[in-house]
């Protein structure tokens, strides 16, 4: 513990990292500074197959940012070692020009940090590096991200060969998102790149709820802001997906699909809000039995669609505001698909 920014541990320039923890029990780090110094790769605060950690009130920066290159700065990153981290609290930090990464772990809970200008990746990340990973729930609530390389939230398989890994009850909700000076995805759930082969991969009960997502005037064509990535050669489906309640606004220039999910099934689309964007919400690929109702799209080309069924999806009560190219886009839908349009 220490006395906030005046307690400051600087990172020795070249060295990997602040400090490594494996396979430890009941660590708390609050009231510290942290200045990664300089670091090109990686660093930061590294954990391996712990249990109850908590990483509050900390401010983590760079003093001397290098040029970005192709790997991941980190302020805190719990890898994937021995056996699962369990019980993970990161509260109320402040994190510039770097990332925060929690992988193969169980009972996490990431809420309430500014993250800026993140490096690389993600914002915010859940991935597996290697096979075999787990994450079970997570709450990723209340978090700021403003203008990372990369997606603000991600949660999914990387490497993307990665298989027989497990992502289940992980919440996203009330997070804000917002680009001024970069393009990337905003939450991204999934495999980053959906030609590559993986099997057994596990992802059930996600809910990504009530986020804000904005793009200003100033940002590039934006990625989907929800994302899930998927396609029949990654094998991943999405069982019991819920989206609902989000807001995605967009004051810039117009790429895409605002929300894109892909081989979604018993899942949820509600009350979310769409505004400013080229196209509004995708659904696509072995859709079975998921429920789309009470969403509101402001889009200039396609507001919605729904395609490649295997039967027993709804639409009801769906909103377009504006004049948009095309209301409704469906193709290969089955007689037990209920769509109103």
């Amino acid at each position: 513990m220490g006395e906030g920014r005046d307690s400051v541990i600087k990172q020795k320039a070249g060295a990997e990292r602040f400090a490594t923890f494996d396979r430890s029990s009941d660590i708390v780090i609050t009231k510290l500074g942290f200045d990664a110094n300089g670091v090109t790769s990686y660093g930061g605060l590294v954990f391996y197959a712990m249990n109850r950690v908590r990483i509050e009130n900390n401010w983590f920066w760079d003093s001397a940012p290098k040029p970005v290159q192709g790997t991941d700065r980190y302020s805190i990153v719990f890898g994937k070692g021995s056996a699962p981290s369990q019980d993970i609290r990161i509260v109320n930090n402040v994190i510039d020009d770097l990332q925060v990464e929690v992988d193969h772990s169980k009972q996490v809970v990431i809420d309430r940090n500014a993250v800026n200008r993140a490096v690389k990746t993600a914002g915010i990340g859940v991935f597996t590096v290697g096979n075999n990973a787990v994450a079970e729930d997570y709450q990723i609530t209340n978090n700021v991200v403003v203008d990372p390389l990369g997606a603000g939230i991600s949660v999914g398989i990387d490497p993307p060969t990665d298989s027989h890994c497990i992502f289940r009850r992980i919440t996203i909700a009330g997070n804000q998102v917002i680009r001024a000076k970069t393009a990337d995805y905003g939450i991204r759930i999934g495999t980053p790149n959906n030609s590559k082969t993986t099997t057994g991969n596990v992802f059930e009960d996600l809910v990504i709820k009530d986020n804000r997502m904005g793009i200003e005037t100033t940002a590039p064509p934006p990625e989907p802001m929800i994302f899930a990535n998927t396609s029949s050669a990654a094998g991943i489906v999405f069982k019991r997906l819920t989206v609902t309640g989000n807001t995605i606004e967009n004051s810039g220039p117009k790429k895409g699909y605002a929300i894109d999910l892909r081989r979604i099934q018993n899942s949820v689309v509600t009350d979310n809000t769409v505004k400013g964007v080229g196209s509004g919400i995708s659904l696509s690929g072995d859709l079975l039995s998921n429920e789309v109702r009470n969403n509101v799209v402001e889009a200039s080309e396609v507001a919605y669609r729904l395609e490649d069924s295997l039967g027993g999806n709804k639409a009801a009560n769906n909103r377009i505001v504006g004049k948009p190219r095309q209301g409704w886009m469906s193709s290969n839908l089955k007689a037990s698909d209920a769509v109103e349009q």
